[in-house]
């Protein structure tokens, strides 16, 4: 069964994510759905999905759901790191489809927040990846200056 991380917990899953229809409070639509009828709605977003294009429509949204079709599909990635970086958005930034346990860390500092699991062993497991290091020496959306940078003698 599905299981949502938000924010490095296990939790409950206030929305829904649909494939076709209006879009509606509660619901996380396609991007098309979700243009004819925004007002409370989320949106998710294909991969190749150009977000530069989007943006501007999108950042009204309480949640952006980015779909990971594969395993190997690094493009979403891009997407949650331009969306909190280049574009500001502050809501719920969402990973569904193809999401593994050891790529939650590398989504966690690219800006999602929320993670849908296939299980709740995943869901654990990934809680565990994110938090398995203390810091990194590249920097991130979480942590934009290196620790090079940081720490001086």
């Amino acid at each position: 069964m599905p299981t949502l991380v938000r924010d490095l917990k296990i939790a409950e899953d206030d929305w829904r994510l649909v494939d076709e229809g209006p879009a509606a409070p509660g619901l996380i639509a396609p991007l098309d759905a979700w243009r004819e009828n925004p007002g409370g709605a989320g949106v998710w977003l294909r991969s190749d999905t150009e977000i530069d294009a989007v943006a501007d429509e999108v950042l009204a949204a309480p949640v952006i759901a980015i779909e990971f079709p594969a395993f190997a599909d690094g493009r979403g990635l891009s997407m949650g790191a331009l969306l909190r970086s280049r574009h500001g958005y502050q809501g719920e930034l969402r990973a569904f489809g193809e999401v593994v346990p050891d790529l939650t860390e590398y989504m966690h500092r690219c800006g999602f927040n929320a993670f849908v699991m296939a299980s709740e062993r995943d869901a654990e497991a990934a809680i565990a990846s994110i938090g398995h290091m203390s810091d990194h020496y590249q920097a991130s959306v979480r942590e934009p200056v290196p620790p090079f940078r940081r720490f001086t003698a």
